[in-house]
């Protein structure tokens, strides 16, 4: 009998200090997130240099103490931060590829992959834009890397379409990613940093129909 209490004692003790374990773990998830959060709207505003421990801590509302223990330094947060949207953007590019569509709707579903970054993710090419213009200790191993990972697909895509003759003989598809790619990088830094530069702010839709009609029209063969 006081063998099998000894027991039941036991196995309590076990599942409040499981159930503690549990809530610690998520209460360091969460905060985790929060930091996270704060960090990458701040630092695609301020920039590497822009964003302490401290400025992210208080815009999470945690405590500094928390956040050192999750992230030691400022370098190691931002390396987090970068890690996750590019790895993000990636997996949304990558999509736009892995399917047995034909070379021009590929064309068509990057297009769109890229205007859909822009909205619901958009620290990302703040944050991009930012590592060309100031680039960190990471630009190489996560930038650069990330970004030629895209272009490659791309490049792929449209080497196909030349080779199937749906898209114009002659044309260099490194050159072809990197002008489809600048038509929709220049309406988000503009819509950003000067939106009175575009003709009509605000209306995403339109300018990415356009800008994609014009693209396609000079590359399909016969068009």
């Amino acid at each position: 009998m006081e063998n099998s209490a000894r027991l039941a004692a036991s196995v309590f003790r076990g599942k409040i200090m499981g159930n503690n374990l549990d809530q610690e773990i998520r209460m360091t998830q969460s905060s985790r997130e929060k930091i996270l959060d704060a960090a990458t709207r701040i630092f695609a505003e301020k920039g590497f240099a822009g964003g302490s421990l401290s400025k992210v801590a208080k815009a999470a509302e945690v405590d500094i103490s928390e956040a050192i223990s999750l992230f030691p330094n400022e370098s190691q947060l931002y390396e987090t931060v970068l890690e996750a949207q590019f790895s993000m953007y990636a997996k949304r590019m990558e999509a736009a590829f892995d399917n047995d569509e034909p070379p021009t709707r590929k064309v068509e579903l990057f297009a769109q992959a890229m205007c859909a970054v822009h909205r619901q993710s958009p620290c990302f090419f703040p944050l991009f834009y930012r590592e060309l213009l100031t680039p960190s200790p990471f630009f190489e191993t996560i930038v650069k890397r990330g970004i030629k990972h895209v272009a490659y697909l791309s490049d792929n895509n449209i080497a196909k379409g030349v080779r199937k003759g749906i898209f114009r003989r002659g044309i260099n598809p490194a050159n072809a990613t990197m002008i489809l790619a600048g038509m929709f990088h220049y309406y988000f830094l503009a819509s950003r940093l000067a939106p009175s530069l575009l003709p009509e702010p605000g209306d995403d839709e339109q300018y990415f129909l356009q800008a994609l009609k014009v693209f396609m029209e000079g590359m399909i063969e016969g068009a």
